[in-house]
C-alpha cells in the first residue's frame, strides 16, 4: 500500500493527496452518521487530465475508487467501506466555472463547484439555476448529478437530469468522453449522458457539466397555509396551478411535529402561524415578469395580490384552515428557514427513521394514512415528521421517538422502516425519489426493481466497469 500511495502521489502531487487519518476522517463519514469507512488516501485532482491519469492507473493496478463530491449524500454512496482498500477521489478542487453564455442561457462548470456558487454566478448575469437544496452551501454539482438530486423546485423545473445539457466524463482506463454540448436538441444516437446522471459514480467520474439556465424570477409571493390532510394539499396544488398557470415554484408539506422539533432545536426560527392544525403547506409562486413585482398606485404588488386572492377563496371554500403571507424578503426567508432546517432538527433531536420515497399525487393521502397507522402500531406516541416535496410526490416520511425518549428505539427503528415501506408498496411507490440508492438501499433495490431492468443495469455496469473498481457495492450490491 505504501508503494501504491507513492505512485498516486506522483500523479496528483504532494499537495493534492491526504494520508493523515485525522485529516481524512471528514471524507470517510456520511452526513447522517450511518456509515464510517476507512481509506488509505484521499486524492484531490485539479484537472480532468489528472482524473484521467488516476483512472488509467486504477485500471492498470486494480485500485478501487470511490468518487466523492461535497460528501453531503444521505445513502452512503460517497464514502468507503471498512476494508481500507478503497481510495477516495474527491472532486472538491475542480471547482471552476469554465464559461457562461447569457444568450444561450447555459454555463459549463466543473464537478466540484458548490451549488450556491453556481446560483451566485448565474444571478450575477441575470439568470437562474433553479436546483435548490438545503445543502446548497456545501453540496457540489457533481454529486447532484450523480444522484439526480431533486430539491424544492422540481415541480416547475424538473430534477438535475432535466437541467443538464451535457457532461464531461472520465471512464475507467482514462478515456475522456466529452459530451459538453450546449445544445437543447442533439438527436445523434444514444443519449449517453443520461447513463451517468443518477449512477452515483459507478460507471465513470463526472468532471464537468453543461447546465441549463432560466430567466431570473423578479417577483415572488410566498405563504404558509394550514390544511387538514395531505390529500387536501394535493387539491390545493391543483387549484393553485389552475389559478396561476406555470408560476408555481415550490409546494412543500410539513406536519405539526416537524414545526415543534425545529422550534425546539432552533428557537430563533419560530413559526409565523400558530398552531399548526395538523399540516401546513409552504407554497411559492414566482415570475420573471417585472411588472408583477411593481406596486400599483394603491401600493399592491400584483403577484402578491394574486396569491392573496387565491388564499382568500380557498379559505372561504374550506380547503385551507388559515394562512399567512410573507410581506417582504425577510419574512419569506424566515418561512424557508424552517423548511430547510427540518433535516438538521430531526438529526439533533433523535436518531430518526429517514426515508425518501416517491408516490403518485393521487395516492399521497392513502400513503400517509397507511404509513401513520403502521408506525403507530409499533409506537403510539411516535412523532411523525413526514415533510417533503408534495408538489412532485416526493415525501421524506421521517419518524422520531416520542418526547422524553424511548429506551427501545434502536429495536423499533427497523420495524418502523418496514412499516413505512409496507405502506409504500401498497400504493406502488418508489423507494428513492432524490437521494439515490448508495449502500443504504442496494439490497432493497433487488426486491423492488423489475428483474429485466435490474439485469440490464448489471450489463451496463459490466460494460463500463468490468473489474468493478468504480464505487463497488453502490446501487448494485
Amino acid at each position: 500500500m505504501t508503494e501504491l500511495i507513492t505512485q498516486l502521489q506522483e500523479i496528483v502531487g504532494t499537495k493534492n493527496i491526504i494520508t493523515d487519518p485525522a485529516d481524512m476522517a471528514p471524507y470517510c463519514d456520511d452526513w447522517r452518521g450511518n456509515y464510517t469507512g476507512i481509506t488509505p488516501a484521499v486524492l484531490l485532482p485539479t484537472s480532468t487530465e489528472m482524473v484521467a491519469d488516476l483512472l488509467a492507473f486504477a485500471d492498470k493496478h486494480n485500485v478501487t475508487i470511490v468518487p466523492q463530491g461535497g460528501n453531503t449524500g444521505l445513502v452512503g454512496g460517497g464514502v468507503p467501506d471498512k476494508s481500507g482498500t478503497m481510495i477516495i477521489l474527491s472532486l472538491r478542487r475542480m471547482n471552476n466555472i469554465r464559461s457562461l453564455s447569457v444568450d444561450n442561457r447555459s454555463m459549463v462548470v466543473e464537478a466540484g463547484c458548490i451549488l450556491q456558487d453556481i446560483h451566485t454566478a448565474a444571478e450575477e448575469n441575470g439568470l437562474y439555476f433553479p436546483l435548490n437544496l438545503a445543502a446548497k452551501g456545501s453540496c457540489s454539482i457533481g454529486g447532484n448529478l450523480s444522484t439526480n438530486a431533486g430539491g424544492i423546485n422540481v415541480l416547475r423545473y424538473g430534477t438535475t437530469r432535466d437541467l443538464c445539457l451535457g457532461l464531461e466524463v472520465v471512464l475507467l482506463g482514462g478515456k475522456v468522453m466529452n459530451l459538453l454540448t450546449p445544445l437543447r436538441k442533439d438527436n445523434t444516437g444514444y443519449d449517453l449522458k443520461q447513463l451517468f446522471i443518477g449512477a452515483e459514480g459507478t460507471l465513470g467520474v463526472i468532471t464537468a457539466a453543461s447546465l441549463k439556465l432560466s430567466p431570473l424570477p423578479k417577483a415572488r409571493a410566498t405563504a404558509l397555509a394550514e390544511i387538514a390532510s395531505p390529500q387536501d394539499g394535493v387539491r390545493l396544488l391543483s387549484a393553485l396551478k389552475s389559478a396561476t398557470g406555470d408560476l408555481v415554484e415550490a409546494f412543500e408539506i410539513m406536519p405539526h411535529d416537524i414545526f415543534a422539533v425545529v422550534e425546539k432545536q432552533f428557537p430563533q426560527l419560530p413559526c409565523p402561524l400558530q398552531p399548526i392544525r395538523p399540516y401546513a403547506i409552504l407554497l411559492e409562486i414566482a415570475s420573471s415578469d417585472e411588472t408583477l413585482a411593481k406596486a400599483d398606485e394603491t401600493g399592491l404588488i400584483p403577484l402578491q395580490q394574486k396569491l392573496e386572492d387565491f388564499l382568500a377563496k380557498q379559505l372561504e371554500d374550506g380547503l385551507i384552515l388559515d394562512a399567512v403571507m410573507a410581506q417582504n424578503e425577510t419574512q419569506r426567508k424566515a418561512m424557508w428557514d424552517i423548511r430547510e432546517h427540518a433535516p438538521d432538527s430531526t438529526k439533533a433531536e433523535s436518531h430518526p427513521v429517514n426515508t425518501d420515497v416517491s408516490v403518485a399525487l393521487s395516492e399521497i393521502g392513502t400513503f400517509y394514512d397507511l404509513a401513520i397507522a403502521n408506525v403507530r402500531k409499533i409506537c403510539p406516541d411516535v412523532r411523525i415528521c413526514a415533510y417533503g416535496h408534495i408538489g412532485d410526490g416526493n415525501i421524506h416520511f421521517n419518524v422520531i421517538e416520542k418526547l422524553g425518549g424511548d429506551a427501545d428505539w434502536a429495536t423499533k427503528r427497523p420495524q418502523m422502516f418496514a412499516a413505512i415501506y409496507e405502506a409504500l408498496y401498497a400504493v406502488n411507490g418508489s423507494i428513492s425519489a432524490e437521494h439515490g440508492i448508495g449502500q443504504l438501499k442496494a439490497e432493497q433495490l433487488k426486491g423492488v426493481k423489475d428483474p429485466v431492468a435490474l439485469e440490464m443495469m448489471h450489463v451496463i455496469k459490466q460494460s463500463f466497469d468490468p473489474k468493478n473498481l468504480l464505487n463497488p457495492g453502490r446501487i448494485l450490491s
